[in-house]
């Protein structure tokens, strides 16, 4: 997952409460349309930002916050995991597998993620792994040709490319939803 990976440098980015109205968390969290999941994952974490407002969203259920780069594990365990009650778990994986059991999720969120993935497929062939039969994932990423901000356009991908993808992985159900400013919005089930 390193295509156009981002800089853990620029980690007060991640953090900005003005990103975190802009996304719109309950427009993204009511896409996934499941009542009282047990396991919420969250795949390309960063600092866990989402992942706290989806562990506020779901008070029963434990939220996996899973990342790739140690030090956005270090900073959720110092920062988001004591403030959860220890519902918020940081969680390292590597680029091809996050260490969970299989159909261990109830959803499985990856948030401006899309655009880094060297392998796409291979990561929506282990998010299909990790959730249960039934269950949905959620897609959200920057959509080609909007402006301002942003990756760069080169490494964006259209919603017609992500949901392939998802068919690719197996999954089924896959819709477009009215996504948050300049983003894509998809959902699928497995």
């Amino acid at each position: 997952m390193t295509h156009g990976k981002f800089d853990p440098a620029k980690l007060d980015k991640l953090n900005s409460l003005a990103r975190l109205a802009r996304m719109e968390p309950p427009r993204i969290w009511a896409a996934a349309g499941i009542a009282n999941p047990c396991v919420i994952v969250e795949i390309g974490a960063g600092t866990g930002i989402f992942a706290e407002a989806f562990a506020n969203f779901a008070p029963k259920a434990t939220v996996y916050a899973v990342d790739t780069e140690p030090l956005m594990i270090g900073w959720m365990k110092a920062h988001r995991a004591p403030a959860s009650g220890g519902r918020l778990i940081p969680l390292l994986a590597t680029d091809a597998r996050v260490p969970l059991p299989d159909g261990e999720a109830d959803i499985v969120f990856l948030i401006d993620l899309h655009h880094e993935l060297d392998a796409p497929d291979a990561t929506y062939a282990e998010v299909y792994r990790l959730l249960a039969s039934g269950r949905k994932v959620v897609v959200v990423d920057w959509l080609r040709d909007t402006e301002p901000g942003g990756p760069p356009q080169e490494i964006r991908a259209t919603e017609e490319e992500i949901a392939a993808t998802l068919e690719r992985a197996g999954f089924k159900h896959v819709a477009t939803h009215d996504g948050p400013e300049r983003h894509g919005l998809i959902t699928a089930v497995k």
